[in-house]
């Protein structure tokens, strides 16, 4: 009995020894190993190098960033992509030997490289950084259309209360750098057997980024309303749009241009209007709580030769979805337009409210 004691205790360290090797051998064969200056051994999965750096995943601290001036030599269990500094791309194996760079081993030769001369190394074939940047840009500059199509409750106040239906169609052409937006609404409004809003509206736009935040626009709208005596009114307006504030909370920008404003009346005798005019707008956007936005859009076009004779629009609505697929969203806001200068009895604010339900499609 003490003898066989004697003999598990004299194979007890061997049997740990023998549990660790079995434990650690597979990760030392099948996993990507990096060797730094300061004698580091690492074990896990090689990811990229790009800017002078090395992203490798270990089991134990997630992903590292190593200086490939710091590594003495790199091996893969996989194939690897490298691009040097003269922009020379090889494929192959890496082996450990000899240290100090990184070897290359494929059906033709071995390669050797400084690692302070590499630009990029990548573990898939399909996983070219410069053909990723190429596919990315190459998105980026593909147009896309991106549509809508809402259906409002309207509501106006005054000395009788009532309500009306309307519709309005939107529609966005456009990629990172330009955009073309159509726009077409429709809303009447009809109380105690009499029509008292009678509008259509509808506009294009379109601007370009040239440098930056900084773009040129030029944009066209137009409204129809016989209600308000207004049988054609129309701005053409060109100009630089920038955009203040980008983030994931806010979207803030701002244009100034010049217009040229045309409005007919329908009364015979009033005779049309042709005034030079500047265009000034303001857009904003604002992540109040998730998926909870408050949107705005203000335009002021004062008269160039009388300030005091201007119109002022203005669109500001809560906009959330319905359901989680973002198809469907609900806006409900106040929108209108102030005249300084009205025509004979009309008001200077035409104001009304509306839930709209806006369905969005591509």
């Amino acid at each position: 009995m003490a003898s066989g004691l004697i003999h598990f205790k004299m194979a007890r360290p061997l049997l740990l020894l023998w549990s660790t090797l079995v434990a650690t051998l597979p990760v030392a064969l099948l996993a990507d190993r990096i060797e730094t200056k300061d004698g580091s051994i690492i074990y896990g999965k090689i990811i990229e190098a790009i800017d002078g750096n090395l992203s490798i995943e270990t089991t134990y601290s997630s992903i590292l960033q190593v200086p490939l001036t710091a590594l003495v030599s790199l091996s893969s269990s996989n194939n690897l992509g490298v691009r040097d500094e003269n922009n020379r791309t090889i494929f192959g194996q890496s082996v450990p030997m000899p240290k100090n760079q990184l070897n290359i081993r494929n059906n033709k030769q071995t390669n050797q490289l400084e690692f302070a001369n590499i630009q990029h190394i990548w573990t898939d074939v399909n996983n070219d950084p410069w053909v990723i940047e190429a596919e990315q840009q190459e998105l980026e500059l593909l147009m896309k259309w991106k549509s809508s199509v809402g259906f409002d409750l309207v509501g106006s106040s005054g000395n009788t209360d009532s309500f009306a239906i309307g519709f309005r169609l939107d529609s966005t052409y456009a990629n990172n750098f330009k955009e073309l937006d159509f726009f077409l609404s429709y809303n009447t409004q009809t109380t105690n057997g009499t029509t008292d809003t009678d509008e259509t509206k509808g506009g294009i736009a379109y601007d370009s980024l040239f440098h930056e935040r900084l773009a040129w626009y030029l944009r066209s709208d137009f409204e129809h309303d016989p209600v308000e005596q207004i049988n054609l009114r129309s701005t053409g307006a060109l100009g630089l749009k920038y955009d203040l504030l980008e983030n994931s909370d806010y979207e803030i920008s701002t244009r100034v241009g010049t217009a040229v404003r045309y409005e007919e009346s329908t009364i015979e005798l009033e005779n049309e209007n042709i005034d030079p005019a500047f265009d000034l707008g303001l857009e904003y956007s604002h992540l109040l709580k998730e998926s909870l936005f408050l949107e705005s859009e203000l335009t002021v076009l004062p008269k160039i030769d009388d300030l005091s004779d201007y119109l002022f629009n203005h669109d500001t609505a809560l906009v959330f979805p319905i359901f989680e697929d973002n198809t469907w969203h609900i806006r409900s806001g106040l929108s209108g337009t102030f005249d300084s200068v009205p025509k004979d009895d009309s008001e200077k604010m035409d104001m009304k409210y509306y839930f709209r339900v806006v369905y969005n499609f591509d």
